[in-house]
């Protein structure tokens, strides 16, 4: 008890110099009696409740609970998670090197290795079922917790069993977990004789620095225009964006700013040094998951007429956060402001100022901003793009097809390492006698799929039951009807099943850098890019507002 006094006590202190110096007398009294009311409810509790409890997850869960209220991103970070919340930052961590997930089914499955990383070495592939690790099940475990118990000091050994669809019993790996850096930058190379591509993951520690020096890469072998990929990139570090910005734009530039509740969150950031470029023309290519500091270089580029923006609406991620060091190595994550960009948009989308109630989508009213050539621009919550490209959503059979590991088992058991001798990147197609191929394994491992109409059919089926309906008969035909549709989906997406297949192959054999070299030929972002590259008045049309 005397242990838990002192944590609640430690707690106020270190609540009172972070927020209280700020609120009148009247909400420090509010806080300080809010606080004695739970420390006596937490010591009463402990007291009599008829379990023992045990006070560290108690508190645990109260302190995640509080903040959820809030919004999804101030957040408590255990000490356990500390090291996770580093590497987010740095790009580093200790650890496997092997990207997991959970599939449809909450199985625990490694959806990408990193190139030479320890997962890679000790021959774990992309598909296996992660089912053991150091011997204790991690069977519908989240991935977060497993990530908790993969992750830890580099040269320290484990072992991880998992279950491979080629193989009946569970394969146990040992691993050598390592210090894993992760490239924000993954692949950059020239898409044509003069347009350069650079693909950026994440604004981890020093992306800025290796963007410049692709550039130049890139402009040394010819490259007079580029295109900046942020597809899916879900932010990072703020410095970095603006860094990134400041190689296309002049000294002295504003970027984007902060506004909170008090001046302490009030900041604004310029570039500091000399552009690299401020004539390439620029392509820069979003869509639903690019958040946080990739929308502040494509809304910032946008703001100041320096590129094209091609895609989907961004995220709407513009909450800032800080970090706050807490008693015990814990950490907290606080959000305490917004980010502005140049135009005087805020590029955050949902508002969850009306805590403990509905979250607001602040785009149901958009106001008006313009940016640097008087170009009117929306504060619709993310980026709206000045060319909007709709991707294409998966049909019922790709989509199990994808999240089965279905298509990625196929590519384990054709393909290895080896096959780099005579699969290259620039040449490999999916051609009709590999699409056949798949089309016999997977036929099999479609007993549980049910297209769309089928559910809709079977559920009309259990209703016509239950209500002791006579319409058996029509039910049945479109049952037969549905059936011979559902065959006929590979064929409807073959192309696409091609295309994927291509990906997993490219994946398996030459990781990340190798997926986005080859897909860059049938990318549709990449082609539309390349147009507006090509033209130069329809490229500078946009960039000054005219209407075409």
């Amino acid at each position: 008890m005397k242990r838990l006094k002192r944590i609640c006590l430690l707690a106020l202190l270190f609540i009172s110099p972070l927020f209280l110096t700020s609120y009148d007398d009247n909400k420090n009294f509010a806080i300080a009696k809010n606080l004695d009311v739970f420390y006596a409810l937490f010591q009463e509790l402990n007291a009599h409740y008829v379990d023992e409890l045990d006070p560290t997850l108690l508190m645990q869960h109260t302190i995640n609970k509080m903040l959820e209220s809030l919004d999804p991103y101030t957040r408590y970070i255990p000490e356990a998670d500390v090291e996770r919340a580093r590497f987010a930052i740095s790009g580093e961590y200790g650890g496997i090197g092997a990207l997991m997930q959970n599939n449809s089914d909450s199985l625990l499955v490694i959806a990408e290795l990193y190139e030479n990383s320890p997962a890679h070495k000790a021959g774990l592939l992309p598909g296996d079922v992660i089912v053991t690790v150091d011997g204790n099940s991690v069977r519908n475990k989240p991935v977060e917790e497993v990530q908790e118990l993969v992750q830890g000091a580099p040269e320290t050994a484990l072992k991880i069993g998992v279950q491979r669809h080629s193989c009946a019993n569970v394969i146990t790996f040992t691993v050598v977990r390592q210090k894993i850096h992760v490239a924000s930058m993954p692949y950059s190379g020239l898409v044509d004789d003069s347009t350069g591509y650079i693909k950026l993951s994440s604004f981890s520690q020093g992306c800025a620095n290796d963007i410049k020096k692709a550039l130049q890469t890139l402009q040394s072998q010819g490259a007079t225009s580029l295109i900046l990929d942020l597809r899916n990139n879900p932010g990072g570090l703020l410095v970095e964006a603006v860094q990134i910005v400041n190689l296309f734009v002049p000294q002295n530039t504003k970027i984007v700013y902060t506004k909170g509740k008090n001046t302490l969150s009030e900041a604004s950031f310029f570039t500091r040094e000399q552009a690299l470029d401020t004539h390439i023309p620029i392509v820069v290519l979003v869509n639903k998951n690019s958040a946080s500091a990739s929308e502040i270089v494509a809304g910032a580029l946008q703001d100041l007429d320096r590129a094209v923006i091609l895609g989907e609406q961004t995220f709407g991620k513009g909450l800032v956060q800080t970090r706050v060091d807490l008693p015990y190595n814990n950490m907290l994550r606080v959000t305490n402001s917004k980010y502005y960009i140049p135009s005087g948009r805020c590029i955050q989308k949902k508002d969850y100022s009306n805590h403990f109630g509905e979250v607001i989508q602040t785009d149901t009213v958009q106001h008006t901003f313009y940016t640097q050539n008087k170009r009117a621009v929306k504060d619709a919550g993310g980026i709206i793009p000045d060319k909007i490209i709709v991707e294409d959503s998966l049909s019922g059979l790709v989509h199990y097809l994808v999240h089965q590991n279905i298509l990625q088992n196929f590519v384990n058991q054709q393909y290895s390492f080896s096959d780099t001798s005579h699969i290259h990147i620039a040449t490999f197609s999916c051609n009709d006698s590999v699409f056949q191929a798949f089309q016999t394994y997977a036929t099999p491992l479609l007993a549980q799929y049910k297209s769309a109409t089928m559910q809709l059919i079977e559920e009309l089926q259990a209703t016509n039951s239950s209500e002791k309906l006579l319409a058996n008969t029509d039910i049945e035909a479109l049952k037969r009807s549905a059936q011979t549709s559902q065959l006929q989906e590979f064929a409807t997406n073959r192309t696409l099943i091609k295309t994927l297949l291509e990906t997993a192959v490219m994946q398996r054999l030459y990781f990340e850098r190798g997926k986005i070299q080859h897909s860059i030929a049938g990318d549709n972002y990449v082609q539309e890019a390349q147009k507006y590259i090509a033209d130069k008045n329809l490229y500078t049309s946009v960039l000054q507002g005219q209407k075409r």
